[in-house]
């Protein structure tokens, strides 16, 4: 979601609204700075709202539902690829539907707040009963860490496209290349493991008592048909 967090202002701006902040005082692009500028804080105050309700809406599903954890994450996951495309190709200069964009774009955000965390420790778990050494500390920081790597990615990215480009022209690519990182990670949040590990052992014992069962239904057979 770096794309949105650090660039969102720039994008109502200067590509939305094609405005310049050193333009002169007064004119016409001045002033679609500013309206830019305006429009970026009204997308922050939606954006705010949703992501309130959204994450209270995450934990209801995940605590009072039977959804998987990543049948939750991976459709965040997707509407932030989905409006991130929006914004690139389709947006232009309606301001409207910048706002649309802008409010939707955090729903990748609130699920990764809600969900991977969790995912760690179930997954960690899956790995103590298997006999594999783990360290759910270790494994939290890298996630914590993770996130740092996709604003080197965009700020690299968005320097070396302006050096081709102007600035209104380089943002929208920046949002593609944000569509395409959050399709690869929704559709592998998709091929999660995340039984809880309760169910994983309670089918490993149903299927270790099948041929045990098989085994005594035989012998039974054998005794009525010696009889």
């Amino acid at each position: 979601n770096t794309a949105w967090n650090i660039y969102g202002g720039q994008w109502f701006s200067n590509s939305v609204y094609a405005g310049d902040q050193n333009a002169e005082e007064g004119s016409e692009s001045y002033i679609a700075y500013g309206q830019g500028v305006a429009a970026f804080s009204r997308g922050g105050q939606f954006k705010s709202a949703l992501q309130l309700l959204s994450a209270l809406a995450i934990i209801w599903m995940l605590l009072r539902t039977p959804l998987r954890p990543r049948t939750v994450y991976a459709p965040c996951i997707y509407i932030g690829a989905v409006v991130s495309i929006l914004a690139a190709a389709v947006v232009g200069h309606s301001g409207t539907l910048a706002i649309f964009c802008m409010t939707l774009s955090i729903m990748p955000e609130t699920g990764s707040f809600a969900i991977p965390f969790g995912l760690v420790a179930t997954l960690n778990k899956h790995a103590e009963l298997e006999g594999k050494q783990v360290s759910t500390a270790l494994q939290m920081a890298l996630l914590n860490c993770c996130v740092t790597i996709g604003q080197q990615i965009c700020t690299t990215t968005l320097a070396a496209i302006e050096s081709g480009m102007s600035l209104e022209a380089a943002l929208p690519c920046v949002f593609m290349l944000a569509a395409a990182a959050q399709a690869l990670g929704g559709t592998g949040a998709l091929f999660l493991n995340d039984k809880a590990p309760e169910e994983e052992r309670s089918k490993e014992i149903a299927v270790d008592a099948c041929p045990s069962m098989s085994r005594e239904n035989s012998e039974q057979s054998s005794v009525v048909d010696a009889a």
